[in-house]
């Protein structure tokens, strides 16, 4: 699917509030065994043929198409307990189409399926450590296994290779070393902390972990 913002003309007399519309939840967690890679194949093969289906235009709401997954309740419980981890690199334009084929080549290999994957452009981005980058942004979601964490770390190391930087909000395993050298603001940011007299005083696990 490709989206793109539609104009106040487009939208026309429909309301600007999507209304609310949720599925029955989740009851339960769901077994570990459930996603798998043949499972998720399936499941993306069918995802795909629907599309093909409902192919054409049409004007959406932003929750069904930025946050399909929040029409379900507890949509996380699919992953069972150990739930998920979630990657995503921005990666620049000169280098976006190799660093793509790489990243996927990699997952490929692995045999983990991601059950979710969403591929935007950025334009520019500005600020601090904000993480839009001019470019592309690739985000998956993996179900926490030794397996998984072990092709992030491969996909920490592709996203070097190609220039490109990891979005914070989502990190819960990165290392202090990987984020350094994807961060060339690091230096200033740790530089206005110390100014500002907040280093030392405000911190998470997070910022501890990496370093800031």
């Amino acid at each position: 699917m490709l989206g793109e913002h539609a104009t106040r003309a487009e939208i026309g007399s429909r309301p600007l509030v999507p209304p609310p519309h949720r599925a029955p939840g989740v009851p339960f967690d769901a077994p570990g065994w459930l996603l798998n890679r043949t499972t998720v194949r399936a499941f993306n093969a069918a995802y795909y043929r629907w599309g093909a289906w409902h192919s054409g235009e049409d004007l959406v709401d932003w929750d069904g198409f930025f946050y399909p997954l929040d029409a379900v309740a507890g949509w996380n419980r699919i992953y069972g307990r150990r739930g998920f981890v979630q990657f995503q690199c921005a990666l620049p334009p000169e280098a976006a189409r190799e660093g793509l084929h790489a990243l996927l080549a990699a997952i490929a290999a692995s045999g983990e399926g991601s059950f979710l994957a969403v591929l935007k452009r950025f334009g520019p981005g500005r600020g601090g450590l904000s993480f839009p980058r001019e470019g592309v942004t690739l985000a998956l979601d993996f179900r926490t296994t030794p397996r998984a964490l072990a092709l992030l770390e491969r996909l920490d190391a592709i996203t070097l290779d190609h220039g490109g930087r990891f979005y914070l909000a989502k990190d819960a395993r990165m290392s202090a070393e990987t984020f350094a050298r994807a961060e060339p603001r690091l230096g200033d940011f740790r530089a206005a902390r110390a100014g500002w007299g907040t280093a030392g005083r405000f911190a998470s696990h997070q910022s501890e972990r990496l370093g800031l």
